[in-house]
């Protein structure tokens, strides 16, 4: 089965379908798998004190249907402000979680996330993919949590 192709804009920091002649694009499963697993909202564990201080855990639709939960936990830094290394470091760690999946299903043999400040409230997200047959994919992604983030993703890959 494949998946209609999604892509992320660095830009607008936000993922769209792809159409190719008219119809939805099925190709870049791997990357779409990526995109779904980093910019879903996965559901905080009970107790979670959420950025807006509401009670709303979040979560996805797919939640109910699936025997695992799809998504990060990236929304529950939203309005985190740059703090050296630390937040850095949990952001990865988020990131390594939510795709921890293409390992666990034989997809992937290894994935190496690494995160860099773009500015104050973004961040640059480099993901590397190594297949069981040893070749390498990367993708690299910039995410803010304000609006007034929103910038141009720096062109040096942290691969």
């Amino acid at each position: 089965m494949t998946d209609i192709r999604l892509v992320y804009d660095n830009t607008k920091m936000h993922c769209d379908w792809v159409i190719t002649n008219g119809d939805l694009d099925t190709d870049a499963d791997l990357e779409t798998a990526v995109l779904f697993s980093l910019f879903t909202d996965a559901p905080a564990p009970s107790g979670t004190v959420t950025p807006d201080g509401s009670n709303d855990l979040r979560g996805c639709w797919i939640d109910g249907l699936e025997s695992f939960q799809m998504g990060s936990l990236l929304w529950t830094i939203e309005g985190a402000k740059k703090q050296g290394n630390s937040l850095l470091t949990h952001a990865r760690t988020i990131c390594e979680q939510a795709l921890q999946w293409l390992v666990d299903d034989g997809i992937v043999g290894s994935i190496t996330v690494q995160t860099s400040w773009l500015n104050a409230t973004s961040l640059n997200i480099g993901i590397r993919l190594t297949k069981p047959d040893g070749t390498d994919t990367s993708f690299q992604y910039a995410w803010a949590w304000k609006d007034t983030a929103r910038n141009a993703l720096s062109t040096a890959n942290p691969f």
